[in-house]
């Protein structure tokens, strides 16, 4: 599959390529300047909503043909994304001798146990048929492979440090990182829109009618959500029934976001208090990279540093509606250009090719 004079990645992922995880894609593009790459999709149906693709990918469940791939790929590493993946990863890097790394994001190091799991009942049910404890946490529960040699480490928000070493994990396996976008391609100093755009999936910790209640009350603004699947009837609906104040957007591909930024004033990015498992979104980068204003709901004390000064978090939509009436102060839209460059993954991915390079010393 690879070719001689150039070294190789194999993926272990999930759901690919789904439009709501162009994280994966923006990495994988910027890395495939050097590697050859192959992607391991476990799944046993397709994507919600897929995004076209030429990168070579295999979907299966089967460990054993996992590790015939990376058998025939022979790379220098095997790379996944979430901390659930950890098994799969662990379990064929001890077929393949293969080591691994991961990239962690927000809602799998904040995962925690639905009450039902945690009952004595369910812990013991899960012990006698062999499988984790469920009222553990997932940083709980991979500390252990992680911890292990054949990790050569992994890439975590700023923010999640402190509740990965309270896990377990050893704090030599951690590399802080902001997240990854395409910064070039958004990167944009031209005057923008009068809009404000919400973007991401209809899920409820999204809590997209905020964003539905909040366009009601400023009819003379136009307001669209860019919904990436996921429950996007549900919203539609609710939509609906308040009279439909926002314009529910289709299913636009990545290459074609940074002109549909461009014809927005502000971004107001809605999240849910209770599920506290939004984390630091890359359209929060991407709006500052391309001039937009940036209003985030305030449910961590950790969004502030992400935002660096470059936009607002807000606690009641009533701030909201105070915040975006102005446009965004010329400071604050001149920081953004600037905070946005810490999610460049041109400035950060030899974060990951130099942990690849370790594993060959």
């Amino acid at each position: 599959m690879g070719q001689a004079d150039r070294a190789s990645i194999v993926y272990v992922v999930q759901n690919y390529p789904q439009l709501s995880q162009t994280y994966i894609k923006v990495e994988i593009e910027a890395l495939r300047e050097q590697f050859d790459i192959h992607v391991i999709s476990i799944q046993s149906k397709k994507p919600n909503v897929a995004y076209p693709t030429t990168q070579p990918h295999t979907y299966t469940q089967d460990i054993r043909r996992m590790a015939e791939i990376v058998r025939q790929m022979r790379p220098l590493a095997l790379h996944g994304h979430w901390l659930h993946t950890a098994p799969f990863l662990h379990e064929l890097s001890l077929k393949t001798g293969v080591p691994y790394t991961i990239r962690t994001h927000s809602f799998d190091v904040l995962h925690r146990p639905r009450p039902a799991e945690t009952t004595l009942s369910a812990r013991l049910q899960a012990f006698l048929k062999g499988k984790p404890n469920p009222g553990k946490t997932w940083p709980q529960l991979y500390a252990p492979l992680l911890n292990q040699p054949n990790c050569l480490g992994m890439l975590s928000f700023p923010y999640t440090r402190p509740v990965l070493e309270k896990a377990g994990l050893h704090p030599e396996k951690m590399i802080d990182c902001f997240p990854a976008i395409d910064y070039r391609k958004f990167f944009n100093r031209e005057a923008n829109g009068s809009g404000v755009m919400n973007i991401g999936a209809c899920i409820p910790k999204k809590r997209v009618e905020d964003f539905v209640d909040l366009a009601g009350s400023m009819p003379e603004r136009k307001f669209r959500h860019y919904a990436i699947g996921y429950q996007r009837d549900r919203i539609e609906t609710y939509n609906a029934s308040r009279g439909a104040p926002v314009e529910i957007m289709p299913h636009f591909w990545h290459e074609d976001m940074p002109a549909e930024y461009k014809r927005h004033e502000w971004l107001v990015y809605t999240a849910d208090r209770e599920f506290n498992s939004v984390g630091w979104p890359m359209a929060v980068a991407e709006a500052q990279a391309s001039g937009v204003g940036v209003c985030i709901a305030n449910i961590r004390p950790d969004l502030k540093e992400y935002l660096g000064g470059a936009g607002f978090v807000y606690d009641s939509l009533d701030e909201v509606r105070k915040i975006i009436s102005q446009p965004p102060p010329d400071e604050i839209r001149e920081l953004g250009f600037a905070q946005a460059g810490k999610s460049d993954i041109e400035s950060h991915k030899g974060l990951l090719t130099q942990l690849w390079a370790r594993g060959q010393a």
